[in-house]
């Protein structure tokens, strides 16, 4: 049974949609943790009791990964997480990158991911995708464009979360996918497919 939306939550949903804007000055505050957990969570976070996530996925596969680089979250040790799915929550994975590693991945000098508190990256398993979905294109590549769609799926849900815990982010295209894997540890089979910069918008 579809569910009605109120005035109130219309109203809501439009205004956040009329106001979302990408933010690449940040200040030096931290986020809080909870804070980034609900926006991991609206962006990949299982969020029914079905196994649904926050963002859709084609067949419910959910190729799609999220690797958390923390450098000012409260209460949460610099480095860099996983976010689970199934628990909403991270878990560490190594060290945080010396300083100037992500912007020397940089195909545009984007300085914003070494201001950032948080950058979020958003992987990939394209063989899975591809593996899944070969059949439905004659050179069995459709699995690709399936990621693609999903993550602007996931992107539009973290700008519209960052702004409900008044954040500000902007997600990151140009990067030179080899040379951030070997800063960053990823999960197994994952790509690197777009960042998200995250934190409070400098006024």
């Amino acid at each position: 049974m579809a569910v009605t939306a109120s005035q109130q939550e219309r109203d809501v949903l439009y205004t956040l949609i009329s106001r979302r804007r990408s933010v690449r000055q940040f200040t030096d505050a931290p986020i809080d943790e909870q804070a980034l957990i609900r926006i991991l969570t609206c962006a990949q976070g299982v969020d029914s009791s079905d196994g649904k996530r926050g963002a859709p996925s084609a067949h419910a596969l959910y190729p799609l990964g999220l690797t958390v680089l923390v450098r000012r979250v409260q209460g949460v040790e610099v480095g860099n997480y996983l976010f689970e799915p199934e628990r909403n929550g991270l878990e560490r994975l190594a060290h945080a990158p010396v300083s100037g590693s992500l912007l020397s991945a940089s195909l545009a000098d984007d300085l914003w991911l070494e201001t950032a508190p948080v950058v979020i990256v958003i992987t990939a398993d394209y063989a899975l995708a591809l593996r899944h979905f070969s059949d439905q294109q004659p050179d069995g590549l459709r699995g690709a464009r399936y990621v693609d769609v999903e993550t602007g799926a996931v992107a539009q849900n973290l700008y519209l979360a960052a702004q409900v815990e008044n954040l500000g982010g902007v997600l990151v295209m140009g990067i030179d996918d080899e040379a951030l894997a070997r800063q960053l540890t990823l999960p197994a089979a994952h790509k690197p497919v777009a960042l998200f910069c995250l934190g409070q918008g400098q006024v």
